[in-house]
């Protein structure tokens, strides 16, 4: 492969500058980005730097934290490697994908090159599907005046099924070593030559707006964007805000706002991908939410993917956890078409922390992993498949993305997420959006996807499943949830036609409807009962049984709920009391104060739910509960009312049968209104005002 030939297609970054929030979650992140240890025989005793212990090394000793992984950072693409110590790019960031290359693009070799200055060893590794580890090319360096060029060459054709390359850089036991500039090359030419324009959807977040202007202005390859549409749907406008008059200095012509009506994520990226289509300016609209952190080398990356690939693609991004930079939400999500669900691909794991083990310890990494569809957190979409097959269904939120990507699959276009193309997004382990107001979009949504994608009679198990949701919401106790289930029913029944005329208006109705409810109403948690009813460890043991929890919702409440609850609840968890020789009586368990103090009187308490899956069984068995909010010191008192419960199930399930028995008449009328309803021609009457 000749240099000249070559092109980067994945360069090796470290987060330095003003990636990421601040320098604390800089720190933290660095995990993703590489590790590093002391170089040590297989006797484990420490010793100068030759090929046999770089062979032998113990990568899980001496390993270094996080601050000191992130002090041997020079720049964003220099690193310095202390004496004696190892620097690895066997992590989720600096390792080159191959398998994704390999099955997808025309890339079948790459090079690796990079500048090292100093005495070192430099050794490629290839894993496979199995996470098995190889070395495939090692190069000793001796260059301690200026830095030396290292090359390698390698095939990635028979990766297609799993594995990645990556690099250590070890330092002898007496000089330090930098390593700058590495990149991964190809000699195939790309299959297209097209940018990006970028489309973001905003609504009351102006800051983290700003911070991704800037963002992008100091650290992405501004080459590649040809501008970036701003769809601000809310009240707090971005050109208001602190930041944006210097921001639109930096970013000029390129950085275009358009104000319209509040129509939803689903409306905000219709309306992104209608002026990237319609300017001409770019072969790629790139999809962001508003409240990310982006790593702007994944632009780069993306664009690089997407050229390279066999046949128009779209490219996803992974989604990392603003709180935890180092936890991932999932590998890859897919569309179950039985329940009509999204998923983690089989085999990964849900919010798996890449810090916790070895790379090569994580081996569902190592196998490369097919998508259905990518969340619209980030994912790069050709304007070929734009045109083809429209713009987003008008879902307002909630499964937008889903929809978009098996559409497109449907029409021809594969979705590939990325390992290694990232955000980093606010956490969903600690929200409730499934019981909060977003509960009519989760139930409304859902059944219009198995309107339009399922395969079989009755849309498979889509009623069994949202006959269970809105129980599991009745056994929860909050009876506002269920009450939206109806409301979204009731709008399913009434056509397509009508999802579309409410778009604009239904969500104020939807939260008057939900704030009229008793189990909406925060309030400061000292002004909620704090004493808890202390429960027998064969009660707290019976907490697992399902059908416990059911047969418990025919009896009659304790008469004393409005002033002694059964336990503590959150998003993810629930706590309450077991003492076996105070069992039955009551016991003063306070939360106020910080939420670190709030937390600590709840880790003080008998945990009974590790996550919301199984909050129903354990809630089954309370007659009243307090939901707790630790970032905002509030909370709701939740009540068992068994009358109301019976009542709206029974409401709820009757539009279920309804649906059901015009299952087909209902499915033709909405596949047939769907090519209408993501036409440019129909949106266009949401879109209102100009680009700024």
């Amino acid at each position: 492969m000749s240099q000249a030939e070559q092109h980067t297609i994945w360069r090796v970054v470290f987060p330095s500058s003003n990636v990421g929030l601040d320098e604390s979650f800089r720190i933290a992140a660095a995990p993703i980005y590489g590790s590093g240890h002391a170089v040590t025989t297989a006797a484990g005793t420490d010793t100068a730097v030759d090929d046999a212990n770089v062979a032998a090394a113990d990568t899980t000793s001496s390993a270094a934290d996080n601050t000191t992984l992130h002090d041997w950072i020079v720049s964003r693409t220099m690193l310095e490697i202390p004496a004696g110590h190892v620097y690895s790019t066997g992590s989720y960031y600096n390792a080159f994908p191959a398998a994704y290359w390999a099955q997808w693009t025309n890339v079948q070799n790459v090079a690796l090159r990079m500048q090292v200055r100093g005495n070192a060893t430099v050794t490629v590794h290839q894993s496979d599907s199995h996470a098995r580890d190889r070395i495939v090319s090692t190069v000793p360096v001796s260059s301690s005046a200026t830095p030396q060029t290292v090359e390698a060459t390698i095939s990635i054709a028979g990766m297609r099924a799993g594995g990645w390359l990556w690099f250590d850089v070890a330092a002898n036991d007496t000089d330090s070593v930098t390593l700058a500039d590495a990149v991964w090359l190809s000699a195939a030419p790309e299959n297209r030559t097209l940018t990006a324009s970028l489309a973001i959807t905003t609504m009351n977040k102006p800051e983290w707006c700003i911070r991704q202007f800037n963002l992008l202005a100091n650290m992405a390859d501004m080459s590649l964007i040809d501008a970036i549409y701003v769809v601000d749907q809310g009240s707090d406008l971005v050109t208001e805000h602190d930041g944006y008059a210097e921001a639109k200095n930096r970013l000029g012509d390129k950085l275009r706002i358009i104000r319209q009506g509040n129509v939803g994520g689903s409306g905000g990226f219709a309306r992104g991908m209608y002026e990237v289509e319609r300017h001409n300016e770019s072969g790629y609209a790139l999809l962001l939410d508003d409240d990310t952190v982006l790593e702007p080398e994944s632009i780069s990356r993306a664009i690089a993917f997407a050229n390279h690939c066999i046949k128009p693609t779209l490219v996803g991004g992974n989604m990392l956890f603003l709180s935890e930079p180092t936890r991932l939400c999932a590998l890859a999500e897919v569309f179950n078409r039985t329940r009509v669900f999204w998923t983690p691909a089989e085999g990964t794991p849900k919010f798996d922390d890449l810090a916790a083990r070895p790379f090569l310890d994580s081996t569902y990494l190592h196998k490369r992993v097919d998508a259905d569809y990518n969340a619209w957190w980030m994912c790069l979409i050709p304007v070929e498949a734009i045109r083809k097959i429209g713009l987003s269904y008008p879902f307002f939120i909630k499964n937008d993305d889903v929809e978009y990507g098996v559409r497109a699959q449907q029409a021809g276009f594969r979705t590939v997420t990325v390992p290694g193309v990232c955000l980093w997004h606010q956490s969903f382990v600690d929200k409730d959006d499934i019981l909060d107001w977003q509960a009519y979009f989760h139930v409304r949504n859902k059944i219009i996807m198995g309107l339009l994608y399922s395969r079989l009679p009755w849309g498979g198990d889509l009623f069994r499943e949202m006959l269970r949701a809105s129980m599991s919401a009745a056994i929860k106790m909050r009876y506002s949830a269920v009450t939206l289930h109806q409301m979204a029913v009731n709008d399913v029944l009434q056509g397509a036609e009508h999802i579309g005329d409410i778009l604009e208006s239904r969500l104020p109705q939807i939260r008057a409807a939900r704030e009229a409810e008793p189990d909406t109403r925060m309030e400061p948690l000292n002004e909620l009962p704090d004493t808890l009813l202390v429960k027998d460890t064969k009660t707290a043991g019976e907490a697992l049984s399902g059908m416990g929890a059911m047969l418990h919702q025919l009896v009659p409440p304790r008469r004393d709920v409005r002033n002694v609850v059964d336990g503590y609840v959150e998003p993810q968890k629930a706590y309450w009391k077991v003492d076996d020789t105070r069992a039955g009586l009551a016991a003063s368990v306070p939360l106020d104060g910080s939420a670190e103090g709030i937390q600590s009187t709840l880790d003080s308490l008998d945990m009974v739910a590790h996550d919301s899956t199984e909050h129903w069984r354990v809630m089954g068995h309370m007659d009243s509960a307090i939901f707790v909010n630790k970032d905002k010191g509030t909370g709701v008192l939740l009540r068992r009312r068994p009358f109301i419960a019976a009542l709206r199930l029974a409401k709820v399930a009757f539009l279920y049968g309804r649906l059901a028995f015009r299952w087909r008449k209902y499915q033709s009328a909405y596949r047939k209104a769907f090519a209408t309803m993501v036409s440019p021609e129909w949106w266009q009457r949401y879109f209102a005002g100009p680009v700024d």
